[in-house]
C-alpha cells in the first residue's frame, strides 16, 4: 500500500481528501490533512460555539465542549480543534482512504470508517462498526475560507 501511495499520480489522488469540508447538517467544518503516512479531520469551525440558552442558565454563554465523552476528564474540552478522524490511509486500487477511524462527539463513540471523494467538492464518509455494510454514510462539501458567520455573532436586524 505504500508504493501505492507514492506512485506517481497516485499522490495526488491521495491528497484529493486534503482541504475544509462542511458537513452535511452545515454547523461544522472539518480540515482534513495529512500527518505523517495518514490523514486526520480537525473541526476548525462551528456554528455554534457556545452554548446558548436552551442549553440551560449554567450552559448558556460557555464554550461547546466534548460533554459526551464517554471519559469524564475530556469532558471539559472545547470541539473546535477537536480531532474528529485519524488513521487514514489512501488504498489506490479502491480508490478511497480506508483503515481510519471517525469520533462522534454527538454520542461520544468511535467508529471505524472509510472516505470517498467522488468528485473534487464532495467527500462520502461511511462511519460503521465491525463491517461497512453494518453503517451509514454523511456527505460533505467542500469549503473555502472565509468561513461562514457564527451563531453568536449573528445579529438580528428586526
Amino acid at each position: 500500500m505504500a508504493a501505492a501511495q507514492a506512485a506517481p499520480g497516485n499522490e495526488a489522488a491521495a491528497t484529493a481528501i486534503e482541504g475544509d469540508w462542511l458537513v452535511a447538517s452545515r454547523d461544522a467544518i472539518i480540515r482534513i490533512q495529512a500527518q505523517g503516512d495518514s490523514f486526520i479531520g480537525t473541526i476548525v469551525w462551528q456554528l455554534h460555539d457556545t452554548y446558548g440558552p436552551e442549553d440551560g442558565p449554567e450552559l448558556n454563554g460557555r464554550i461547546v465542549t466534548d460533554r459526551h465523552n464517554p471519559d469524564p476528564a475530556l469532558r471539559s474540552r472545547p470541539l473546535t480543534g477537536l480531532r474528529l478522524l485519524w488513521g487514514l490511509h489512501y488504498d489506490a486500487a479502491a480508490k478511497a482512504w480506508v483503515d481510519g477511524f471517525v469520533y462522534n462527539s454527538d454520542n461520544g463513540k468511535q467508529y471505524h470508517c472509510e472516505v470517498h471523494v467522488p468528485s473534487p467538492d464532495t467527500l462520502v464518509l461511511r462511519g460503521y462498526i465491525g463491517i461497512p455494510l453494518l453503517g451509514g454514510s454523511t456527505t460533505w462539501t467542500r469549503t473555502h475560507e472565509p468561513f461562514p458567520a457564527r451563531s453568536s455573532s449573528v445579529r438580528s436586524t428586526n
